[in-house]
């Protein structure tokens, strides 16, 4: 028991800690490594807002022209602000017919588009990723994110 009680005392004597000034140093540099990454990572938020809005955009059009081609019509009536649950919204064709979207859709929507008798996007609009993204040119699949 002895010895180890002298063996102990020997450790405890080269025993040292950090002292604040090290401590403060070590804290000084994590913070700004921290800062470093956080403002690099930053500018990526929302970056992919543009491309989900276009996704959607081309995901609805081929819904609706896949819903024409289901009716048999060569064109749609005009729609305006159609939002959300898909499995409610209809593409009535000009000759009668119609065809659910959510047939041809896989999600619902998050974005309001509208679209004309040719089935052509003519406006849109989406929000996601702390942006919000407005279709400026549909013929050129042009859009604004602010």
């Amino acid at each position: 028991m002895k010895a180890l009680k002298g063996l102990m005392a020997k450790v405890r004597k080269g025993e040292g800690g950090f002292t604040l000034i090290e401590l403060l140093i070590v804290i000084i540099i994590l913070g700004i490594l921290a800062a470093v990454v956080a403002f690099n990572v930053g500018g990526f938020l929302g970056a992919g807002t543009e491309e989900t809005a276009k996704t959607e955009a081309a995901s609805l059009q081929t819904a609706i022209i896949a819903a024409m081609a289901a009716c048999s019509v060569g064109s749609v009536n005009a729609g305006a602000n159609v939002t959300g649950d898909t499995s409610n919204v209809t593409v009535v064709s000009g000759h009668g017919g119609e065809g659910m979207l959510g047939t041809y859709l896989q999600s619902d929507l998050h974005g309001e588009y509208s679209w004309n008798t040719n089935a052509t996007l003519t406006a849109g609009s989406y929000s996601g990723g702390g942006k919000t993204c407005t279709l400026t040119d549909a013929s050129a699949n042009t859009w604004n994110c602010v």
